[in-house]
């Protein structure tokens, strides 16, 4: 399996760092909104979800053509469409939060606690996700460059 590669490396996991960690940071953010009504926390949460739904979008494009070049008899075939679903999940989640909100007015209450449910539950369709990612790496080798024969 080649899939997506830059320098001889996989794309993919290189890019999925920059959507873990906005939609990581997104429900602490809408938590300390929720805490302190202050406007930089709902902004910052805003701008978290933009960067955070983009990368993931162009992470999926390069996951996706991993997915398409692995065979489909291939033993990680069934964990590599679990990780699919369960991080396209995440990004569903991540886009809906950001459809509710707006940096240019402040949220009512019941806005602003469906945004961080959203933004949580997620962040738990992340973890998922990314529990698969790391099987199909470590228990299937997937995306390992081929060892150097001497």
């Amino acid at each position: 399996m080649q899939g997506l590669r830059l320098g001889g490396h996989p794309l993919h996991p290189a890019l999925v760092h920059f959507p873990v960690v906005c939609w990581t940071v997104v429900p602490v953010l809408d938590l300390g909104y929720l805490l302190t009504r202050a406007p930089a926390w709902w902004q910052a949460s805003f701008w978290c979800g933009v960067v955070g739904g983009v990368m993931g979008l162009v992470a999926m494009c390069a996951g996706f053509m991993d997915l398409m070049a692995m065979a489909e008899d291939h033993p990680g075939q069934a964990v590599a469409e679990r990780h699919m679903m369960l991080m396209g999940s995440a990004w569903c989640l991540a886009v809906v939060a950001l459809i509710l909100q707006r940096p240019d007015r402040m949220p009512d209450p019941l806005q602003a606690w469906a945004s961080f449910g959203l933004s949580v539950l997620g962040f738990f369709a992340l973890g998922l996700g990314a529990y698969q990612g790391a099987r199909l790496v470590y228990d299937f080798n997937v995306g390992h460059n081929p060892r150097p024969s001497k």
